[in-house]
């Protein structure tokens, strides 16, 4: 039991370590969570579409594919990656080396079987991936971290590393529980960030603020807790046509309604980016934080 003190404490001692070598030193990415409580509500064509608006205004983008389950950014973006992040932590690859270019230069990570339990590795690939945070910190403006659906551990985790987060529902009346339940699940979990609603498929912005009206209202009364609106995208045949295409229709459609929908809900994430003092942003390295937290606890 003793041997077994001391290595966590030599563990917690090289974590940290390497922790504070760089990665609270210079600008910090910001860390952005699109998620949803039910599949199928649009939530990988929003991040795709996304990291190319902000793409356009200049930052440097990151999207990590975090759904275990389809991998549809990969579809999306038309191409198959032949690495992911177990191969990082397996030491077989480097963190850049594993980043595929989509268009327009975005960037993005397959997380593959790598992100299913990453609170729970052994001492040299939690060094492997303090290191690839600290990378990703350095080089990306912007990290948006497209999750599975559903209240699962591994959705959760991403969400808690989140500067903020983007919850996606639509007006069916399933999706809006669902929403609410996604909601709920991360309040409890204290999270003490900003929690944006986006609004998908509906025929207007007169339907999607009366949806978050009465989803906010609900939250308030219940969770004592408000959400913010960070937007809506119209139901459009666009979107479909895109994804046959593997075009995002950021690209093909630019100057499309939904086109300027997402650009406005990009402008958002920048705006409160700038409203976040860059020592106060947590991302990856608050990630890094909760790991020594839970061994300095065991």
């Amino acid at each position: 039991m003793r041997d077994q003190a001391q290595g966590l404490r030599n563990l917690v001692r090289k974590v940290e370590i390497s922790a504070n070598i760089s990665a609270y030193q210079g600008t910090q990415s910001k860390v952005v969570t699109i998620t949803s409580g039910k599949g199928g509500v649009g939530k990988t064509n929003l991040t795709v579409n996304m990291a190319i608006a902000l793409k356009k205004m200049g930052k440097r983008v990151l999207i990590i594919d975090a759904d275990l389950g389809l991998s549809n950014v990969e579809v999306l973006l038309g191409t198959s990656p032949k690495y992911n992040v177990k191969d990082v932590l397996e030491g077989k690859k480097d963190i850049f080396s594993i980043v595929e270019e989509g268009p327009l230069g975005i960037n993005f990570i397959s997380g593959g079987s790598g992100i299913v339990d990453l609170a729970n590795l052994d001492e040299e690939r939690l060094l492997r991936l303090i290191e690839c945070a600290q990378l990703i910190n350095k080089s990306f403006d912007v990290v948006l971290i497209d999750t599975g659906a559903g209240i699962s551990r591994n959705v959760m985790e991403f969400v808690m590393i989140s500067d903020e987060v983007i919850v996606i529902t639509t007006p069916e009346p399933t999706s809006i529980t669902d929403a609410y339940a996604i909601i709920k699940a991360i309040i409890a979990r204290d999270f003490n960030h900003k929690i944006n609603l986006l609004v998908n498929r509906v025929n207007g912005v007169k339907e999607a603020e009366e949806i978050f009206f009465r989803l906010n209202s609900v939250i308030k009364r219940f969770l004592q807790r408000e959400v913010e609106y960070i937007g809506y995208i119209e139901e459009n045949s666009i979107v479909s046509k895109s994804v046959i295409k593997q075009v995002p229709f950021m690209i093909s459609y630019e100057k499309s309604n939904i086109s300027r929908q997402v650009e406005n809900v990009a402008r958002k994430i920048l705006m409160s980016s700038e409203s976040i003092d860059e020592k106060n942003r947590g991302g990856f390295s608050r990630f890094i934080e909760s790991i020594i937290k839970r061994l300095r606890e065991q």
